[in-house]
């Protein structure tokens, strides 16, 4: 009995503990949810909710994180306000969250998203604080994204794309994988 019970505990502290790795670093391996990547960030120019013209390029300099959402998705939402920590501990090192909707609701839909929605962050209520541009599935493929949502692309200070982020990651690895971009 004694040792079903061992079993089971260290099966249930596993699965309820998303942050353990058999692998200290998950942003390594190349088929985890943190996967390398090299590409010259393209030549984008999307439009923010305030009707904008925001050009990518010109973010050379910084670490961005370019996160593909949509409003339907609930990997996304629920990721949110690991986003807006992630902004709060990192945007005065040269390092921002720029989101990219690629939802198909529309811009209504997406800027009553972003204008109304708050979010549940250690213990106060929270409302986004990066940008939100509005984007499509072929521009965000053009940005690296390959499917499936939440998506991320970690673009380094000389305007590479480094990192693809596959699917909702602990924000214990997405901080320690942006610091080390910061770092360099």
């Amino acid at each position: 009995m004694l040792a079903i019970a061992a079993v089971c505990g260290v099966g249930a502290f596993f699965y309820f503990h998303s942050d353990f790795s058999w692998d200290s670093d998950a942003s390594d391996d190349a088929n985890g949810p943190i996967a390398n990547m090299d590409q010259t960030l393209p030549q984008t120019v999307l439009v923010s909710l305030d009707n904008r013209w925001v050009d990518l390029s010109k973010s050379k300099g910084q670490v961005m994180l370019l996160e593909f959402f949509a409003t339907w998705c609930p990997g996304c939402v629920d990721e949110t306000p690991s986003l807006i920590r992630i902004q709060r501990k990192f945007s005065n090192r040269g390092f921002t969250v720029i989101a990219i909707a690629i939802d198909d609701q529309g811009e209504e839909t997406v800027e009553s998203f972003v204008k109304n929605r708050q979010f549940s962050l250690d213990g106060a209520s929270a409302p986004l604080n990066y940008p939100v541009l509005m984007g499509s599935v072929e521009i965000a493929q053009k940005l690296g994204f390959e499917g499936g949502l939440p998506a991320g692309v970690l673009v380094n200070r000389d305007g590479k794309e480094v990192k693809i982020i596959r699917g909702v990651v602990s924000e214990a690895t997405l901080t320690k994988t942006i610091q080390r971009l910061l770092e360099n």
